[in-house]
């Protein structure tokens, strides 16, 4: 007589073969979700290093003589029904340095010791309606300030042939808020904006100024600052969201960086 399984030995079978399948399934599923996190992790620390470090490098230096200006802009979008606030701050300030330009003019690259550097995000109506986090973005513009330039250019430009001492005289812009109006782009087509994009994915960009109290107690204080004479606080504080670029962390994360003027 030839031996064989039995019916129940083959379905006690089938259902343990099952089971193991299954569980190496979740496994499996749980190993690629780890590891898609893990990247886009990575690749929003990679943004938040990029932020961090131009903010250090570009206050480092700042003009404290002629300081700048704080545009404070807080959107209602509707959103499913819902009435969503977003914050969308800018800041535009003189800081000194080595700078030079992307491009070329007339076959040139234009250079000089002083910049007004802008940090904002785009007009909301750039992307036709509520800006979505992964699709909104940082922009950060350097107009450098050279006398030495075979045209004019443009206060909002890559470079000015302006000193800093003449910017003083004859401002360029016809109010204050100009200085840090948020620029209107094509989302769809970056190429003729990549000489401003700092990092795509940064949503609710929110800037706040420390002011001290009678005690010696700081206080963060968001609010719109004139165009004073001089920068007269001592810490910035910048809040911001990030993003990855596949919405593998739906909620992004939120960030805080407290840029220190010194003494």
């Amino acid at each position: 007589m030839r031996k064989a399984f039995t019916l129940i030995e083959m379905t006690v079978a089938v259902g343990i073969l099952a089971m193991v399948l299954s569980f190496a399934g979740v496994i499996f599923k749980v190993s690629i979700n780890s590891h898609r996190t893990a990247i886009a992790s990575a690749e929003i620390m990679q943004k938040l290093r990029a932020i961090t470090e131009q903010l250090d490098a570009d206050f480092r230096s700042v003009v404290y003589e002629y300081g700048g200006y704080i545009g404070v802009n807080t959107d209602t979008f509707n959103l499913g029904g819902q009435s969503v606030q977003v914050n969308s701050d800018c800041i535009a300030f003189f800081t000194s340095g080595s700078f030079q330009s992307t491009a070329q003019y007339d076959g040139r690259t234009m250079a000089g010791n002083v910049a007004c550097v802008f940090y904002g995000q785009p007009d909301p109506n750039s992307f036709g309606g509520p800006p979505r986090p992964q699709q909104n973005m940082l922009l950060r513009r350097q107009t450098i300030l050279t006398g030495d330039a075979p045209a004019a250019g443009s206060a909002v430009g890559e470079y000015y042939r302006k000193s800093l001492s003449q910017w003083r005289v004859v401002r360029p812009f016809a109010a204050p808020d100009d200085w840090v109006k948020r620029p209107l782009i094509n989302p769809n087509n970056l190429q003729g904006y990549m000489v401003m994009l700092m990092a795509e994915g940064v949503h609710n960009f929110t800037i706040e100024f420390a002011e001290w109290g009678p005690a010696g107690q700081i206080k963060w204080t968001r609010s719109q600052q004139g165009v004073p004479q001089k920068i007269t606080t001592r810490a910035f504080k910048f809040t911001f969201m990030l993003y990855d670029s596949k919405g593998v962390i739906k909620n992004g994360r939120t960030f805080t960086h407290i840029v220190y003027l010194g003494d």
